[in-house]
């Protein structure tokens, strides 16, 4: 659940778009492409909390570190290619690194079903 809410809580600075780039002080702020990727970012980052918010033990939860740290993975080349996008790719690629680790260390729970610790 509190992954669903840290996903929300990404979605919405995501649809702040520009006025959060330029509070990073990013050269890209005003980028049309680079608008319209935070809003398809939003987008996912929305969609993700709220799938995990109502289904917790979905498949989502199973493949979503892969779609973070993938995500991450994809922001690099773009940080190393292009100098006025850097600062908001490794931005994005953190968050991703971030959200990924979180994931991983959070436990895939079948519905129902009690984690073992609390099993006497």
């Amino acid at each position: 659940m509190k992954l669903g809410a840290l996903r929300l809580t990404l979605a919405a600075a995501c649809a702040l778009g520009p006025q959060l780039l330029r509070l990073l002080d990013a050269p890209d702020a005003d980028d049309t492409v680079t608008r319209a990727a935070t809003r398809v970012l939003a987008t996912r980052y929305l969609a993700q909390g709220l799938l995990s918010l109502v289904r917790p033990a979905s498949r989502l939860r199973r493949i979503a570190p892969v779609v973070e740290l993938t995500h991450a993975a994809s922001m690099l080349p773009v940080a190393l290619v292009s100098r006025r996008h850097r600062r908001s790719a490794l931005c994005s690629a953190a968050a991703a690194v971030v959200v990924g680790a979180l994931d991983l260390r959070s436990p895939v729970r079948s519905r129902g079903r009690r984690p073992p610790s609390s099993r006497r």
